[in-house]
């Protein structure tokens, strides 16, 4: 049975920077879904109304990021409700058309919280979970491979230990721990997708690449994951309408 290879990218918090990005995906045939929030904390760019309708004629997906940024678990439930909601209904009222994809700012989630997203009529969340190949994961609950951002050791052990992954851990301590950059993770676990399939998902914030500038270390990853016979590329929503195309994990979540 072939197992197929799925590579997908999503892009948070609606910098100006998107526009960087998203030229970058069309230079290397890749798709994205760029979640946006209607506001974010004082003083930071956003990107405007008409670029953010021009992300979706150049055929990106555009997915919902909150009204506010606000850590949706710290709130009280009407204004989960709120942020969840209106961050729907407002990008639909911008685009003209539904936005089902939601991602969970700071990736804190809980079953308040993936309750409202799914009344509100998305039909899928996305984590900040990372290092996942595995295509077997609940709807609202979609997990990532690699963020474009130089994290330490600590920082993997940390994400693996909140989302009680011990599998994954193991993994990781054995086979990734010695690899010294998210670029070596990134092919490390692209080439693994390859030979086992999954899903191969490329994350980050077009800001934090422009103020550690690492755009040349995201030209090297895309151009790497790029153009590649046999591969899938699609974005956050076509993953999952694409999973049943994929065979069953384990349930840890990893790959067989």
């Amino acid at each position: 049975m072939n197992h197929p290879t799925i590579v997908t990218t999503s892009w948070d918090d609606g910098d100006p920077s998107d526009l960087r990005v998203a030229d970058l995906l069309i230079a290397n045939d890749l798709r994205g879904t760029f979640y946006i929030p209607l506001h974010r904390e004082p003083g930071t760019r956003m990107l405007s109304s008409s670029e953010v309708r021009s992300l979706a004629l150049a055929g990106f997906e555009v997915g919902a990021h909150t009204v506010s940024h606000r850590t949706l678990t710290n709130l009280p439930p009407d204004e989960i409700r709120h942020e969840v909601r209106e961050s729907k209904r407002s990008l639909e009222q911008l685009l003209g058309y539904e936005v089902s994809e939601f991602c969970y700012p700071r990736g804190r989630f809980d079953a308040r919280v993936v309750r409202e997203v799914e009344l509100a009529g998305f039909e899928g969340g996305r984590t900040t979970r990372m290092l996942s190949l595995s295509s077997d994961f609940p709807r609202f609950a979609m997990p990532t491979t690699v963020q474009a951002f130089p994290h330490r050791n600590l920082d993997y052990v940390k994400n693996l230990t909140r989302a009680k992954n011990l599998p994954e851990l193991i993994r990781y301590g054995a086979h990734l721990r010695h690899l010294p950059t998210w670029i070596d993770k990134g092919r490390a676990l692209f080439d693994e997708a390859l030979h086992k399939g999954g899903v191969w998902h490329l994350y980050g914030h077009s800001w934090e690449i422009q103020e550690l500038g690492l755009w040349n270390e995201l030209k090297e990853m895309l151009s790497y994951v790029s153009n590649r016979e046999g591969v899938i590329y699609a974005t956050n929503s076509e993953v999952r309408t694409l999973r049943e195309r994929i065979p069953s994990r384990d349930p840890a979540g990893c790959l067989t």
